[in-house]
């Protein structure tokens, strides 16, 4: 479950990494309501495309540390992260935007996608 956790922290590092550079290095000046617009648009998107990227690649490097079930292994670490994303919206928006299920079901299709690979490159080349 941690690289799960660790996916999901790393994509709100991320959106607060771009969303700060932007306000103070990028464009600086604008009022607080076009700097609120950017942040939901930039979070909307990175948080889709980070979390997706994020569980796939922490879902991949699990899998040398195991021998066996692969795919139910990245889809744990899917669930963790869909877990964690979905809470972190209730408790700062009381609700789960519509994205949230696509962005779920990808982040489940990339945690799924590690397992499959590793399952192909790794579980031949340990023999089994």
């Amino acid at each position: 479950m941690g690289y799960g956790l660790l996916a999901e922290i790393s994509t709100i590092v991320t959106i607060i990494a771009i969303t700060v550079l932007y306000r103070y290095v990028f464009v600086r000046g604008l009022t607080k309501p076009s700097y609120a617009a950017f942040n939901e648009r930039t979070g909307a998107i990175v948080g889709i495309v980070g979390g997706i990227l994020y569980t796939f690649l922490f879902a991949r490097r699990l899998m040398p540390r195991i021998s066996a079930r692969f795919i139910a292994h990245g889809i744990v670490v899917a669930v963790a992260a869909i877990a964690l994303s979905v809470l972190g919206s209730i408790a700062g928006h009381q609700s789960v935007p519509a994205a949230y299920i696509l962005a779920s079901a990808l982040k489940l299709a990339a945690g799924i996608l590690a397992g499959f690979l590793a399952a192909k490159q790794i579980a031949p080349a340990a023999g089994g």
